[in-house]
């Protein structure tokens, strides 16, 4: 009979595997074009990552363009880019990564479909490093839009509803207290009817800048050196407000809200986003979680996986 908990068992005593080989040198990419999708070793630099081949890898860089590809799964630096192109949950294909006991542990694999087994890619998304280290991902890769559009609206959540519900539905947006930006990717076709459509919306600036502009806008905007909160979108302002949060920027679609300056301190940011029905997470300046909401229920769920992934360490208590 099908068991569960031998499953789990398994799981946590996993043999060595010397068979298991590193898909790609931690510096190198594979572009496989024919299937749209790359291999990236976790080292290759996010601003590395344009081949000049017409493929794309649609992820943000959370402002650290010089960031590893490994580091900014491990961080989960999804941005604004995810409403057009999913979140890193939904780009990656497989993962490698090495425990504590320093195995090389593969999830997933080099080919778009592999369903086999416990759905470890997925899990090694924004573990901070705490399961393991990643060393080589497999990502989905788009077509390199040809062109873009940048169009801003006063800060509100009423007028991007408006937009999600309307045929200039963007690819991206960011909201900050100043200012509503929507972003429009695509081919030069796409971006022409962007362009004639949006001025019936009465957006306060319409800006065709183009791809390589629309890069550096979002790197710019879309940074987080300590702070990442996730609350419902329809609150983002409220907790805006209760946090006294200053230049921030915010994902109106999924209610992730990043933040540089948080003078009220990791205690007043938690308790604003539990005050609104959300969470958030800290790191110190070495990219290492140091603060998170969890439950106890949760916590045990992590120290458990914990021992099944590195059982020669204990999951470390957060402050």
């Amino acid at each position: 009979m099908y068991s569960r908990r031998a499953n789990y068992d398994n799981l946590t005593h996993m043999p060595d595997r010397a068979d298991v080989k590193p898909w790609i040198a931690k510096d190198a990419i594979e572009w496989h074009a024919a299937d749209m999708m790359a291999v990236v070793g976790a080292s290759v630099p996010w601003n590395k990552l344009d081949a000049g081949n017409g493929l794309w890898l649609a992820v943000d860089c959370q402002g650290r363009p010089e960031a590893g590809v490994g580091e900014l799964v491990e961080i989960n630096s999804t941005g604004p880019l995810r409403l057009g192109f999913g979140a890193w949950r939904d780009q990656l294909l497989g993962c490698q990564f090495r425990n504590g006991r320093g195995q090389l542990i593969t999830a997933g694999g080099k080919t778009v479909k592999n369903v086999a087994g416990y759905d470890l890619t997925k899990f090694s998304v924004g573990q901070s490093g705490v399961f393991g280290r990643v060393e080589a991902v497999t990502m989905r890769a788009y077509r390199k839009p040809e062109d873009a559009l940048l169009a801003e609206w006063e800060p509100g959540m009423e007028t991007f509803n408006r937009l999600i519900a309307s045929p200039c539905r963007p690819q991206w947006a960011v909201l900050t207290a100043a200012a509503l930006t929507c972003g429009y990717l695509g081919n030069r076709r796409a971006i022409d009817y962007y362009a004639a459509q949006l001025p019936t919306l009465s957006p306060s600036k319409i800006e065709r800048h183009g791809f390589a502009a629309d890069v550096e806008w979002r790197c710019r905007n879309w940074r987080s050196s300590s702070m990442r909160a996730s609350v419902p979108p329809m609150q983002i302002m409220e907790f805006a407000r209760r946090a006294g949060l200053r230049d921030w920027a915010a994902d109106p679609a999924f209610g992730v809200v990043v933040d540089p300056v948080a003078p009220v301190g990791m205690a007043g940011v938690t308790a604003a986003a539990e005050a609104v029905g959300g969470r958030a997470w800290f790191w110190n300046e070495k990219r290492e979680l140091i603060h998170a909401t969890c439950s106890e229920q949760e916590r045990a769920i992590l120290a458990r996986l914990k021992s099944a992934f590195d059982p020669d360490q204990q999951l470390m208590p957060l402050p």
